[in-house]
């Protein structure tokens, strides 16, 4: 039967049949892989309860926008935490057996280049990783809901991870952000992903699903992410320009009267301004030459951009190359 097919039968069967029939198999593919996940970061996430840490994206995200952890697919962990805490949390990961690489067959940190970099120019550090009869258990580590090219005011961690909450999800319980602060991050990562030349480069980093993510987690929490609070705090994170970004493209997609509220509060020159431009910071903004639709249906951002793309851009994508995707030239 295999490592798949066993894990199957941890569900009741009776409620996989009724999954299958009101939602299809992707929504029971999803829960799979979910249930595979958390049954092996279980003590993981135990050992990371003293620390401040969120689990966001995924599964948190899923229940929040669409009140049903199986309604996004997902291949990782995501934790967002404090940078302080980086080491401790490295130390936890090692002695579970995950490991950015691993050396004769023991977990590792990875090398001196790759962390120097990692943490004085991105938002993140390599992820951890081991594997269970030959299923990836992943976590993606991120200590900051900035780039690492922001040259704005940055949030400190530990204050926006101060209020987090618990969810169980399949029987682990874990800590996540409440819905204000979620699409607060998620639009932050969704204007990274939009902007990011290495990722426009390297994969389809403008997708569909971003924009029904926020418009779905904005309309089931109305009632917590308020247009007033939502204002509120992007105006003391200086971020109103970026939350109008993503919002004014949601709403390309999502024809909604109180969504088209929320962009029209959040509309500014500065973020005008944004909309036809592509780049993390000043030095490297550049203008599109094509639309939104042709950007959205894209299979390859990289045959948009490459012709605009200065020697520093072509250098700075072969370092992010080498030290997030392995590739050596």
């Amino acid at each position: 039967m295999g490592f798949f097919g066993g894990q199957l039968f941890s569900f009741n069967c009776s409620l996989l049949i009724k999954e299958l029939r009101m939602n299809g198999p992707n929504s029971i593919m999803n829960k799979v892989t979910g249930f595979i996940q958390y049954k092996h970061i279980s003590d993981v996430i135990q050992s990371m309860k003293p620390l401040s840490y969120a689990v966001v994206k995924g599964c948190p995200l899923s229940y929040f926008a669409y009140s049903d952890y199986g309604k996004r697919s997902f291949f990782d962990t995501d934790l967002l935490v404090d940078k302080r805490d980086i080491s401790k949390l490295e130390k936890i990961m090692l002695d579970h057996g995950f490991g950015q690489r691993f050396v004769e067959d023991k977990p590792a940190k990875a090398e001196r280049e790759k962390r120097i970099i990692c943490m004085s120019q991105s938002h993140q550090i390599l992820p951890y990783y081991r594997y269970v009869n030959h299923q990836l258990i992943c976590f993606d580590l991120n200590f900051d809901i900035f780039w690492g090219e922001y040259e704005g005011r940055r949030i400190h961690m530990n204050e926006f991870l101060s209020d987090t909450i618990e969810l169980d999800i399949y029987g682990v319980k874990v800590k996540t952000l409440p819905p204000l602060k979620a699409m607060i991050q998620l639009i932050l990562h969704h204007y990274k992903d939009m902007n990011s030349i290495f990722l426009l480069a390297t994969r389809k980093s403008i997708k569909y699903d971003m924009f029904k993510d926020i418009y779905y987690l904005l309309k089931n929490n109305l009632d917590t992410i308020t247009l007033d609070r939502l204002y509120a705090m992007s105006w003391e994170y200086e971020i109103i320009p970026y939350v109008f970004y993503v919002l004014y493209y949601t709403g390309q997609i999502f024809n909604d009267k109180i969504l088209q509220q929320y962009i029209e509060a959040f509309k500014t020159s500065e973020g005008e301004a944004l909309l036809n431009c592509y780049g993390l910071c000043d030095k490297e903004q550049k203008e599109w030459k094509y639309d939104f639709e042709t950007r959205l249906h894209s299979d390859n951002l990289y045959d948009l951009i490459k012709d605009d793309l200065s020697e520093k851009d072509y250098e700075k994508i072969a370092i992010n190359k080498r030290v997030f995707m392995g590739v050596v030239k």
